[in-house]
């Protein structure tokens, strides 16, 4: 049974416009409860960004470099994803891009999570967990003479 994008991804993160203060942003960060940040405007993604990086840009700044907002410190290292895209689909691309992170987006174009390499960890941990379970409660619920039928095995 495949796992959709939109099952795992984690809501709820604030999209902010790129010329958004960095104290606004580190504020709207701590409110939401998350370490990341999405910086778009109406046309597109710009990036995205980690506490980490808010962090190191305060100092930059604090240190008289221009920083103007906080699309000044976007990451471009993501990929955009699909609501209703599989996540078989997905894994393999973040994958072959090298990023650990995937915007998600809906039908309207709008951003409306993330999915982190975190969250595709915990999925396949999941699905393992189901599988091994199965597994277990397969191997002593029928005697060995009688096999279940969807085994294709014969009883001889």
């Amino acid at each position: 049974m495949p796992t959709f994008v939109h099952e795992l991804m984690l809501n709820h993160v604030p999209v902010l416009a790129p010329r958004v203060t960095l104290r606004e942003a580190s504020a709207r960060m701590f409110r939401s409860g998350r370490d990341l940040l999405v910086i778009a405007d109406a046309e597109r993604v710009h990036g995205l960004v980690t506490m980490r990086r808010l962090i190191l840009g305060a100092e930059a700044a604090a240190q008289g470099y221009p920083i103007h907002g906080v699309g000044d410190l976007a990451s471009s290292r993501f990929v955009l994803a699909r609501e209703d895209e599989h996540l078989e689909q997905l894994a393999p691309r973040m994958v072959r891009a090298g990023v650990r992170r995937a915007v998600v987006v809906g039908e309207d174009g709008k951003v409306s999570g993330v999915v982190t390499a975190l969250e595709l960890a915990r999925a396949e941990r999941r699905r393992w967990r189901r599988l091994h379970a199965v597994e277990l409660s397969s191997e002593g619920s029928f005697p060995a003479s009688d096999p279940p039928s969807w085994t294709g095995a014969v009883a001889g």
